[in-house]
């Protein structure tokens, strides 16, 4: 978004109102940190919001906006845009419902609505409950889904980052029975295609990948499972081939470390508990999902709604204001000199 302000212009969809979301949005506008580095707009519902920051005995103000051009971005008070969600009922806190799952819906739509318009550079979402956009009648059951609902045929990458991490994962939310079902020489080799383009595009001339092993040892040479052989191994082949310094399959126990003390700039993960498990052990709220394709940086917690402690005003926001402060920083690595 073309501003005079160099900081990045963030909006922040509020999540499932029911959940976390909503208290996590308002103890993170009002930490001085995040508008030093960003402009953040939360898209969610003023009535909510106002019930967070009570909680949280906040005297922050709620700024209405129309648009992120009439955002005033001061501390002291938070730029908020509704939705036209038509919705009555009473959203209590930790109690999933439809109504709060169509609320949260029309929170992602309006971002997705801005992002088409250019008006932001960064989406940063806050956690929805899957069971019930699914119980409200939605086609689509995750942000993943409705974002390539609106941007089909945009190829995207999507990265896990923890600290010195980035963590590209082959599958995600399957079974692991079918994240092995889907390994393919040609799906792994366009996957690690998309992650040498991704990095070179951070600024990593020649980035090192790693390809985590799917059995221990990365099989031993075949004693404990052939997909290495007959999976792994010929994708990175074929990757260095084609100039992509791909290695491995490196053991799973020891590819992380590795990356950690600098040897890879990025591991490709062969399912979702892989990655997962890692990042979220050595940082759980440094750990933060980013996807990178779309006309805007988006990134998003990693964590659910919450629901047993909604309310409670004990809910930490660190994970969102890394969220938001990691989807500024990777936009800007990614703009021109």
């Amino acid at each position: 978004m073309k501003t005079n302000d160099a900081r990045p212009l963030v909006v922040v969809t509020m999540g499932d109102p029911a959940g976390v979301g909503p208290e996590i949005c308002a103890g993170c506008m009002t930490d001085s940190d995040i508008l030093k580095q960003v402009r953040p707009v939360v898209i969610g519902d003023r009535g909510i919001l106002q019930r967070a920051l009570d909680l949280q005995g906040s005297k922050f103000q709620i700024h209405p906006v129309r648009s992120p051009e009439e955002g005033g971005y001061q501390f002291g008070s938070i730029d908020l845009m509704e939705t036209d969600h038509g919705i009555t009922e009473e959203i209590v806190f930790g109690s999933p419902s439809v109504p709060a799952a169509k609320m949260a819906y029309s929170f992602i739509l309006k971002a997705i609505e801005l992002g088409k318009q250019g008006s932001t550079d960064v989406i940063t979402t806050c956690p929805i409950n899957k069971e019930f956009f699914v119980r409200a009648g939605f086609g689509e059951k995750d942000h993943t889904a409705l974002f390539r609902k609106h941007f089909g045929g945009v190829p995207t990458v999507s990265m896990f980052h923890c600290r010195e991490l980035r963590v590209f994962h082959y599958t995600r939310h399957m079974s692991l029975k079918n994240a092995i079902a889907a390994l393919d020489v040609d799906k792994l080799v366009e996957c690690m295609k998309g992650i040498h383009t991704t990095l070179r595009g951070i600024g990593i001339a020649s980035p090192r990948i790693a390809v985590a092993a799917l059995n221990p040892h990365a099989s031993d040479h075949g004693l404990f499972g052939d997909e290495e052989e007959k999976f792994l191994i010929p994708a990175i082949r074929k990757c260095v081939e084609m100039g992509i310094r791909a290695e491995g399959p490196v053991p799973s126990d020891s590819v992380f470390y590795l990356e950690k003390r600098g040897v890879y700039d990025g591991v490709l993960s062969l399912f979702h508990d892989q990655g997962h498990i890692a990042c979220k052990t050595y940082d759980f709220e440094k750990s933060v999902s980013l996807t990178f394709g779309f006309p805007f940086m988006r990134s998003t917690v990693d964590h659910g709604t919450a629901y047993d402690i909604a309310g409670k005003n004990t809910a930490s926001y660190e994970n969102l204001k890394e969220a938001i402060l990691m989807g500024a920083k990777y936009w800007k690595m990614q703009q021109p000199e």
